[in-house]
């Protein structure tokens, strides 16, 4: 696998600290998935606090593939979203993994949306800021009622060169008219900022921080990479072009907190526009 290749790997995995996408397979891929046409892996960023607490996903996601036309999906799941979570009952989803595990989120998700969940990537935020750090920051849109409110972002609005805390603070944000729908649409955003990066030829030279910063942060269960596998899915792989959804509600206060109720109706519409049961 050629240089540009591995920085693309590891920032497709790094990113999911933001809601955004990874796009790894195996040598024994067909035997693990079988005959369906499409790989489901969910991507969730976890916001860790402490080695006894997992935290809270904050950023759920699910990345879909074709196994044959490479084509893309992407499912979001706005952390705010009421489902029965095994052992706890009805309770936000973000609250799966801090109260359970990672089996425990995987099963939740497959129920609530009836779709099979073929591998997961975990990283925190830490990880996301080192990342971006090591890459000299990346280029992303700030709009000025963002910057106004958040000082952190040292005032910067338009087109700007971000630091890893600094896009961290963009895509988390959620304060505005847009709220959930805003800030996935700017992991989303992420994503075409990250690519731009990938293909400087002056960040190949960061390959070794970035692989030590993963090593230590990624939690995953995809099987050791297949080289000629992953290199044909790069050739096919184009966010622009990826189908997209988002999970949608009603929003309302339970305890005091934002909650959303799934419009299930809608859910599965989307589930099946998606093709995720494929």
């Amino acid at each position: 696998m050629n240089k540009k290749n591995i920085i693309l790997l590891l920032l497709l995995i790094t990113i999911i600290g933001v809601s955004v996408s990874a796009l790894v397979l195996s040598n024994n891929f067909n035997s693990i998935i079988g005959n369906r046409e499409r790989v489901n892996i969910l991507l969730l960023g976890a916001d860790a606090r402490t080695p006894e607490h997992n935290g809270f996903t904050d950023s759920i996601t699910i990345f879909s593939i074709d196994k044959k036309t490479n084509e893309l999906s992407l499912l979001s799941i706005p952390r705010d979203t009421m489902v029965e979570i095994p052992g706890r009952g009805v309770a936000k989803i973000n609250s799966a993994y801090a109260y359970g595990d990672i089996d425990t989120t995987k099963t939740t998700v497959e129920n609530f949306l009836n779709v099979k969940i073929d591998y997961y990537v975990i990283v925190d935020f830490t990880s996301f800021k080192e990342t971006v750090d090591a890459m000299g920051g990346i280029n992303m849109y700030v709009d000025p009622h963002i910057s106004a409110v958040r000082p952190k972002l040292n005032g910067k609005t338009g087109m700007s060169r971000l630091t890893g805390d600094e896009a961290l603070i963009l895509l988390r944000f959620r304060q505005d008219s847009e709220s959930e729908g805003g800030r996935m649409r700017r992991h989303r955003e992420a994503i075409n900022a990250i690519f731009g990066e990938i293909l400087n030829p002056s960040n190949i030279l960061q390959a070794p921080t970035i692989l030590n910063q993963l090593m230590q942060n990624v939690k995953t269960d995809i099987p050791p990479l297949e080289t000629t596998i992953f290199e044909n899915l790069i050739t096919g792989f184009d966010i622009n072009n990826a189908e997209i959804g988002v999970i949608t509600g009603e929003y309302t206060k339970i305890n005091g907190e934002n909650s959303m109720i799934p419009d299930m109706n809608k859910t599965e519409e989307t589930v099946v526009k998606l093709g995720l049961r494929k």
